[in-house]
């Protein structure tokens, strides 16, 4: 029997179709809307998806289309209104299993969901026999044939089968959240609960209700008992990004989940358990954190226990033409194109230091992608272009630095640098403001409210040979 995901806005619809699906054995999640419904997928595991074309906000065709971009083969059946026959073929075109039209037949529809099963079985068979071969579909998703790529994805697949604990540091836009996927896909818990949280994008005060949940009436709002994700995830992965931006106070309670499993919802006092591995990610170093005395010591060590490096794009240029194509071939199937990218616009992307790392490029590349008219995408030398002139320092390496006419422009030197380490970001600064002041050493001082000693030893350890006061 399979697990199904029914998508429908209409309650008696969905109703309907859960009682016959149910009576056939199948196990039955329901959603009212395809951002729900999209919730769903990443919170549990689903054979098939049964999908009214109209719904509120995102349709059923842009639910499968966000859907496929991480399950592609995912079985998805379409339920349009008599008249869109042909919107549901041109779905099947882009990737749905079959349509049915309303009013739906129930016989024909336990009828193309047991179709949908079979195939969902077959695609688990197969995933089975790659992961057996070394193969895996998480582990694809990480793309990259270079040596740290290589190193990172034997280290997980080590890891992932152990329940372990696991750290992953990296800078933003590295792709954590694509290891912590991969982590959750090999591991014994696969077909179990994933539930994802960023605790920097939670607020502080509701950060503890959304991990261990609440009591009716425990604050101002709690109308309703609510379950929190560890709840959610018992059994299965919890991933918490950016747990680096986790308040003291909530550290010391996940600590005590870590320590005996136990935990008390907000306004609870009877313990409650679960069975939970616990994935998180920061871009912070959390070593670094502690010693700031911003992350407890205990915790660090308890979430410590494999740590996974995720190396940024600069330090593995050789995987930059991989990644542009496979991000060209997602938008070519979004957009039903057939582009490719120019060999003289790969190379200037080749050649960029990329401080916001696979996110960035990706952005650069979908830029270029909207704006290109033709087949060919050759850019509009805005992104995707070697930095010349005074551009180049702001993003170059150390060893690309040799003169001020290097160093950036104001505008250039406000860009956010994430993820870059404290003493780059002030290298890049003053050399900025050294191009800001046309060469002037002693205005810089003055301007970083610094001594002009100081600036000269600066500029010698940044290898800058640059002559007296003009």
């Amino acid at each position: 029997m399979a697990n199904i995901l029914i998508i429908d806005d209409n309650p008696v619809n969905l109703e309907t179709f859960a009682d016959a699906l149910s009576g056939e054995g199948h196990t039955v999640v329901g959603a009212k809307t395809g951002e729900e419904g999209l919730a769903k997928l990443g919170a549990a595991a689903i054979d098939a998806v049964l999908c009214d074309l109209k719904l509120p906000n995102l349709d059923g065709l842009a639910t499968m289309e966000l859907a496929h971009e991480k399950l592609p083969q995912l079985p998805w059946i379409l339920i349009t209104g008599h008249g869109n026959e042909q919107t549901a073929v041109d779905a099947i075109k882009q990737g749905a299993f079959n349509y049915l039209t309303k009013p739906v037949d129930l016989g024909r529809l336990k009828a193309t969901l047991e179709s949908a099963a079979r195939m969902a079985a077959a695609n688990r068979e197969n995933k089975a026999l790659r992961r057996e071969l070394g193969y895996d579909e998480a582990l694809d998703r990480i793309v990259g044939t270079s040596a740290a790529i290589r190193q990172m994805k034997s280290l997980i697949r080590q890891v992932a089968p152990t329940g372990a604990t696991v750290l992953i540091e990296g800078e933003s836009g590295t792709g954590k959240e694509l290891v912590a996927d991969a982590i959750h896909a090999l591991s014994d818990r696969s077909g179990r609960p994933y539930h994802k949280i960023n605790t920097a994008a939670i607020p502080r005060d509701l950060l503890e209700s959304e991990l261990f949940g609440h009591e009716r009436g425990s604050f101002t709002g709690a109308v309703a008992l609510k379950k929190g994700r560890f709840e959610a995830a018992d059994t299965g992965t919890l991933f918490l990004d950016e747990i680096g931006e986790m308040p003291l106070d909530s550290q010391v309670k996940l600590l005590r989940v870590l320590q005996d499993g136990s935990f008390n919802r907000v306004g609870g006092t009877a313990p409650l358990s679960s069975d939970v591995r616990l994935v998180c990610a920061t871009n912070r170093s959390l070593k670094a954190e502690v010693l700031a005395g911003r992350f407890r010591m205990d915790l660090f060590f308890r979430l410590n226990v494999v740590n996974i490096q995720v190396p940024p794009l600069r330090e593995r240029r050789e995987d930059i033409p991989l990644l542009a194509k496979s991000f060209i071939d997602r938008l070519n199937r979004r957009h039903h194109q057939d582009k490719e990218l120019s060999d003289s616009l790969l190379q200037s992307l080749r050649r960029q230091d990329w401080p916001g790392n696979v996110r960035e490029l990706e952005n650069a590349i979908e830029k270029h992608y909207v704006l290109s008219p033709g087949r060919l995408i050759a850019g509009d030398g805005q992104v995707a272009q070697e930095p010349t002139g005074p551009a180049a320092a702001v993003y170059a390496t150390p060893a690309r630095s040799s003169a001020v006419d290097q160093v950036a422009s104001i505008d250039d030197a406000i860009r956010i640098l994430v993820g870059l380490p404290a003493d780059e970001v002030e290298r890049r600064l003053i050399l900025a403001t050294l191009a800001h002041a046309g060469g002037n050493k002693s205005k810089t001082a003055r301007q970083l409210q610094i001594g002009l000693k100081t600036l000269y030893r600066k500029l010698e350890e940044y290898g800058l040979k640059i002559g007296d006061e003009e």
